[in-house]
């Protein structure tokens, strides 16, 4: 009887111990089953790719460079890393894509001053044919004190893709810039496509820097947010254009076919102005580890038709001048560059051209085109150094020379015209700027500039039926310019 009794509560414990253990199965499986589903779920909610596509990839990476451009496209603002998007595609897909999207916005206080000294001496010839001095007169010139902040923003695209051909891509940079209240209007900087025939030659065009500009020394080197306000730069500037360039290893070349119609002057668009003009421009690079170089030339024709201008001197304000023999503009010029690894870099630019007056900013837009034929030169400097692994500091000067036999004045009030033996204007400045980056997505610096200007023009007066009124003109013209500026600048 107690063996009996034994084996029925063993048997007991035998069942108890097994359905114990098929319910924690259960509840194993059942959260298995749970787990599933929810992958499922969050499967079904993903967002999917584009029908024929394998994989999408969102990654931060190095900035695409686009072939051919040779630093035409060069900014104040150099964003290394971007977002790179990447479209792989299966096996008997079109190709993929790449894209590199990436910006910055940056803003600063500026001040910037200027005052001015300008006199004109006043000549008449007597009767017995000498020159006689009539008088010296104190002319009013630019005198001025301002304070502003400042800002931009910017958007830079660039999507390739590989075909069967070759690679094509294209650069966009939309641009907008603000100063005080009021909405800032945006601009397409850069617009760029281009065909990578073969490894080493490519097909490009549409808006972007000269081949002409000289990428080194004052301007074509500095950081130079807020300043590189002087006259001292060799860049005809930015137009549409047709480019074939080759590059292999550190060699490269280019040449273009380049629009040279003035853009939106006077605050008319380019249909009203742009008359049957071409040009063309090519550049000889090395870009070397130590050593780099160029040597760059553009020409371009100019319709008079364009220059039917009506405002203030070039130099002063004090006449009107216009000048229909303009035909051409052309520029020589060659950079070189010396790099001490990390340590300190020394850039050095030389040109020399002649054609209108014109005024080129940083960016490369023409601020100012005087209908005054002129031939000048000049020469510029940049050195560059790496005070720690956060902070770079630059020092800069240039010197710029214009000089013209003769122009022509419009009749002043009396009915007189002037007629303008020639001017001489020298300029030179200085500029220098310490920036801390602490990171890549962050840079602030303190800048500043100097430049002088100074101007001798002589001209002689003709009454309406085009007799020497015997009445003639030194007029000499000293400007001094400054700027300083704290600037921050956020990359993403």
């Amino acid at each position: 009887m107690k063996t009996m009794k034994m084996a029925l509560m063993a048997g007991a414990a035998v069942a108890v111990s097994a359905a114990v253990a098929h319910a924690d199965d259960l509840s194993d499986m059942k959260a298995q089953i749970e787990a599933l589903n929810a992958r499922v779920a969050s499967m079904e909610t993903a967002p999917s790719v584009p029908s024929g596509y394998q994989l999408l990839a969102v990654s931060k990476g190095e900035a695409l460079q686009v072939p051919g451009m040779l630093g035409s496209d060069r900014d104040r603002v150099t964003n290394d890393r971007a977002t790179i998007i990447s479209v792989m595609p299966t096996a008997d897909a079109p190709a993929g894509a790449t894209i590199s999207w990436s910006g910055y916005v940056r803003a600063a206080v500026i001040y910037n001053g200027a005052s001015g000294d300008a006199t004109l001496t006043r000549y008449y010839t007597n009767d017995l044919g000498a020159k006689v001095k009539y008088g010296e007169f104190k002319l009013s010139a630019q005198s001025d004190d301002d304070w502003d902040v400042k800002a931009r923003g910017q958007l830079r695209v660039v999507a390739t893709t590989d075909t069967a051909v070759g690679e094509v891509g294209v650069e966009l940079k939309i641009r907008a810039d603000f100063n005080g209240n009021g909405n800032g209007d945006a601009y397409m900087q850069t617009a760029w496509g281009y065909w990578a025939m073969t490894p080493e030659l490519t097909f490009g065009g549409g808006y972007a820097g000269s081949l002409g500009n000289i990428g080194y020394g004052y301007d074509g080197a500095c950081t130079c947010y807020y300043t590189d306000n002087a006259d001292v730069g060799f860049d005809p500037g930015d137009t549409t254009q047709l480019r074939l360039s080759y590059e292999s290893g550190p060699f490269s070349m280019a040449v273009a076919l380049e629009d040279s119609g003035l853009n939106n002057r006077y605050g008319n668009d380019n249909k009203y102005v742009n008359g049957q003009n071409m040009g063309v421009a090519g550049e000889i690079k090395y870009s070397g580890d130590a050593f780099s170089g160029e040597i760059s030339g553009v020409y371009r024709t100019v319709n008079s038709d364009d220059y039917s201008f009506s405002g203030p001197s070039f130099a002063t304000g004090v006449s009107n001048v216009y000048n229909s023999d303009i035909n051409s503009l052309w520029q020589v010029g060659a950079g070189v560059g010396f790099n001490m690894g990390d340590i300190a870099s020394l850039s050095l630019a030389a040109a020399l051209g002649s054609g209108p007056f014109t005024n080129v900013n940083s960016s490369g837009d023409i601020t100012g085109s005087y209908p005054v034929q002129n031939d000048w030169w000049g020469v510029s400097g940049l050195a560059s150094a790496n005070l720690s692994d956060s902070v770079h500091a630059e020092v800069g000067v240039g010197y710029k020379h214009r000089e013209s036999d003769s122009f022509t004045g419009l009749a002043d009030a009396d009915g007189n015209d002037w007629d303008y033996s020639g001017f001489d204007w020298n300029q030179f400045a200085v500029l220098g700027g310490v920036y801390y980056t602490p990171v890549d997505q962050l840079t602030i610096g303190l800048e500043g500039e100097w430049y002088t200007t100074d101007t001798s023009i002589n001209r002689r007066q003709f009454d309406e039926t085009g007799e020497a009124t015997g009445l003639k003109d030194d007029l000499n013209v000293t400007q001094d310019n400054w700027t300083v500026d704290l600037v921050s600048v956020w990359r993403f």
